[in-house]
């Protein structure tokens, strides 16, 4: 676990793109400024559950992610760890067969290279040989072993023979950065020895956030005309603030070394100017400008005229000492060309660093040659200080005389000092000079990525990703060395744009609000007006997520269930052995864990994401191993979530489903439509069909009567009724929901059973409180649709807002409650939710 800042960034990067192609999955966590929004008053309010997604997403959300700002990013990779072995057991990468019964490869992935499809063990295998981290005989190696359940030797002679390739993967089966031939002592460490039982191994990054400003933005003559650079401003929430502040946030981190972040098209823009001036072929010319200071004498500004004897004589005497200097250095070095005015045209001396200074003419005239310093590039000489006019007809002089030289200022060289009114003239040789021209192009890509781009490069590789680009080893390293624009492979245009590698799933925990925050601050600062818009945006960037929250509360059993979803106790309950005796699980180790990393403090970005995939990987193999077991043996989250058909991912695991915080939705990514325009279905897999409102019986009912009255079923009535199960969601003092849900084999999607439920409740409601009104939620729309109880500009889109929006208005949802009706205590027993 490592703490990234500006410091390290550029090191960082280059780790966390060599890990990230093969990551099983990618948990994220971040912290901000704020995460809510006050009344025009400055009075807080709870939400209204009742309210749509899109009225809930404009009136409290929305403005959240566009008024404050991320502190922190947490990332963590998940890496399949090559000792794992369950039960004792071969790993469990699904090389038993039985897995393709249900387990089957959708259209979200493909294997990368010429691999078995279910095999993950061949693709990671695949990845390290394709990339030249493995050889064939070490590649069939390190496969037949790990097949026959032994631990790769971890010697010195090997580690040293594939540049860290067999020795990294025999610990952590992902790729090297190549900078190293060897291993940390903690990698390199075998993981057989002390977690055998974790199927994964973690790499955690705790990324520090902070906008840039004016100053560090990249100069270009039409930048601000095309895309202006909109400084984002940071608005703290004291509340917010001191709640990090509580929890050991380093503000210090944040503010002085925090990394920077754009927008993805404004990224692409500054990429856009840095490829035309170093990589368009028509601008060959420019090599001899080392600053920008030099490019003011080029297009179409006049030249400069002297007129002063004074200066007509500076610039002889700096000519006449310039020209003696090229003249010495001709003689002394060994020039090829032979005459002065070749000399000039290609700058050509081999002779290293010298100084050839003259001596002085005069208090004005002095003429210095200065060593290379730090950077050992030809010969250089250091003209006599003089003001701007005449260091630009100085600049002007020289260009049209020895178009071969270069110019830059003398205060930009390591060495260089406070000389801030002179020029430096620089003789290379060709291959000098193409090596200087790597360096300045290379500098300046870096500056570009820490000081400009940031963060927003660790985005666009994690979305990358998740789309399903393909990276490599190759491509990676061109992107660090500025030679190409992304660390992913473009799309295969001469196969129709299809992907070919897979798509690493995202993971968060009730991440909504996580995931808005990183579109305005790396898409758009501003957010589509509609939800559904925004819903697109999300989806665009990361196609395939899951929700823990969701996940934990929808989908796992009822051990995990009847528990809170809270990240921290989730975090607790699957780690502890005693509730976990059917599914052991163990924590991953964390493979980058750095002497000043982050610490495991709950609410740090960081610790959190980890917690996050933990908990993740856990509540997965609870679900299959109650799911699938019996068909596919010891089948690993891995394959499962690789090569798995999209439906049941969403069956299984909740794919792309979204919690909403006090809420009657589950938010879907995927739907595009529903019933009476819905597009998200209901929290808890309640339906509209079979969730009934309730209203006008007497304030004094208590959610234990409502229950008593529906849980009251004979042996002989439906056996669909002996196992139906209820929610109760209180909207105020006489009116509530009755969601009913039934067991998983049980089909709702029959007409005959929801008629059953309907009746039953309406029976046993109307037995136990009288005459009151019950009616399902599509009846109740239709009513109000047929009493005209509809406002005439509907506060959200489609019909859907229309009708609830009446509804809330008719049930006088979003007043006060009296605190006088029923007490405390009746209140408490009123919102008691049951599943």
């Amino acid at each position: 676990m490592v703490n990234v800042t500006r410091s390290n960034y550029l090191t960082e990067l280059s780790h966390f793109l060599h890990h990230l192609p093969i990551a099983s999955f990618i948990s994220i966590d971040e912290e901000m400024t704020g995460i809510s929004l006050r009344n025009p008053d400055g009075s807080w309010s709870r939400p209204n559950k009742f309210d749509l997604p899109n009225e809930r997403y404009q009136k409290s959300l929305k403005g959240v992610p566009e008024k404050y700002s991320i502190l922190q990013v947490g990332v963590a990779l998940f890496h399949r760890n090559p000792h794992y072995r369950p039960d004792g057991g071969s790993d469990g990468g699904g090389s038993n067969g039985a897995e393709g019964d249900v387990v089957v490869r959708g259209a979200r992935g493909q294997a990368q290279g010429d691999v078995d499809e279910d095999d993950a063990d061949a693709r990671e295998h695949s990845f390290l040989h394709r990339e030249g981290m493995l050889n064939t005989d070490e590649l069939e190696d390190l496969t037949e072993r790990e097949e026959e359940g032994e631990a790769p030797q971890q010697s010195g002679g090997s580690r040293e023979k594939t540049n860290g390739g067999a020795a990294a993967a025999a610990t952590v089966i992902v790729t090297t950065d190549g900078e190293s031939n060897t291993t940390s002592e903690e990698e390199s460490k075998p993981a057989d020895d002390t977690h055998p039982s974790s199927e994964y191994i973690s790499r955690t990054y705790n990324f520090y956030l902070f906008p840039g400003t004016d100053r560090d933005q990249p100069r270009h003559s039409n930048n601000n005309k095309s895309h202006p650079y909109l400084q984002r401003e940071v608005t703290l929430d004291p509340s917010a603030i001191k709640f990090l502040i509580k929890n050991k946030m380093d503000f210090d981190k944040v503010f002085r070394e925090g990394i920077s972040f754009t927008t993805c098209e404004r990224g692409e823009f500054l990429k856009d100017m840095y490829f035309e001036k170093y990589f368009s072929e028509k601008d060959e010319s420019s090599n001899n400008i080392g600053d920008a200071e030099g490019s003011k004498t080029s297009g179409s500004r006049p030249k400069v005229k002297l007129t002063r004897p004074e200066d007509i004589a500076f610039v002889a005497r700096t000519m006449a000492n310039l020209r003696e200097w090229i003249d010495s250095d001709a003689v002394d070095g060994d020039d090829e060309n032979g005459s002065e005015n070749d000399v000039g045209e290609d700058g050509g001396v081999n002779g290293g660093n010298e100084n050839n200074g003259n001596g002085a003419h005069g208090d004005n005239s002095t003429v210095d040659a200065v060593d290379g310093g730090q950077v050992c590039e030809g010969t250089s000489l250091v003209l006599p200080p003089c003001n701007a006019f005449l260091r630009r007809c100085l600049y002007e002089t020289i260009e049209a005389e020895y178009p071969g030289l270069i110019l830059e200022r003398a205060d930009n060289h390591p060495n260089g000092g406070a000389a801030r009114n002179q020029i430096r003239v620089i003789r290379l040789s060709p291959a000098e000079k193409e090596s200087r021209q790597t360096r300045i192009r290379l500098d300046e890509w870096h500056k570009l990525l820490q000081d400009t781009l940031g963060f927003t490069s660790v985005f666009r590789a994690i979305s990358d990703a998740c789309n399903g680009k393909s990276f490599t080893k190759e491509r990676i390293e061109e992107f660090l060395e500025g030679r190409v624009r992304d660390p992913s492979v473009p799309d295969d245009a001469e196969n129709g744009g299809i992907m070919t590698g897979r798509q690493i799933p995202i993971v968060i925990h009730n991440g909504l609000m996580d995931l808005m925050f990183l579109m305005t601050h790396c898409h758009h600062p501003v957010l589509p007006d509609e939800f559904e818009d925004t819903k697109k945006v999300i989806r665009k960037y990361f196609p395939c997520i899951y929700d823990t929250k969701i996940l934990s509360s929808e989908y796992s059993d009822a051990v995990i269930q009847g528990g809170s979803s809270a990240l921290g106790e989730l975090y607790t309950v699957v780690c502890n052995d005693e509730l976990n005796l059917d599914v052991p699980f163990k924590p991953p180790p964390i493979a980058n864990q750095g002497a000043d990393g982050a610490t495991e403090q709950a609410h740090e970005a960081a610790w959190d994401a980890y917690m996050t995939g933990c908990v993740f990987s856990a509540l997965c193999r609870r679900v299959i191993a109650s799911k699938y077991r019996r068909v596919n043996g010891n089948v690993s989250l891995d394959s499962f979530l690789h090569n798995s058909r999209d439906d049941i991912l969403r069956y299984s695991l909740g794919l792309n489903k979204i919690y909403m915080h006090m809420s009657l939705y589950t938010i879907d990514l995927e739907s595009t439509s529903g019933p009476i325009g819905l597009h998200d279905p209901l929290t808890n897999g309640l339906s509209v069909e079979t969730t009934f409102l309730v209203s006008g019986f007497n304030s004094s009912v208590s959610t234990r009567d409502i229950l008593q009255s529906l849980m009251n079923v004979s042996r002989n009535e439906e056996e669909l009724l002996q196992h139906l199960k209820y929610e109760i969601i209180w909207l105020n003092d006489t009116s509530l929901l009755v969601g009913t849900k039934v067991e998983e084999e049980v089909a709702l999607e029959s007409l005959a059973n929801k008629n059953i439920i309907a009746s039953h409740v309406r029976n046993k409601l109307h037995a136990g409180l009288g005459s009151v009104k019950i009616l399902n939620l599509i009846e109740y729309f239709e009513d109000l649709k047929s009493r005209k109880e509809l406002p005439v500009k509907p506060v959200s889109s489609g019909f859907a807002g229309s009708i609830f929006s009446g509804v809330k208005r008719a049930l006088g949802l979003g007043e006060k409650r009296s605190s006088e009706e029923g007490g405390i205590e009746g209140q408490r027993r009123k919102r008691m939710r049951v599943g």
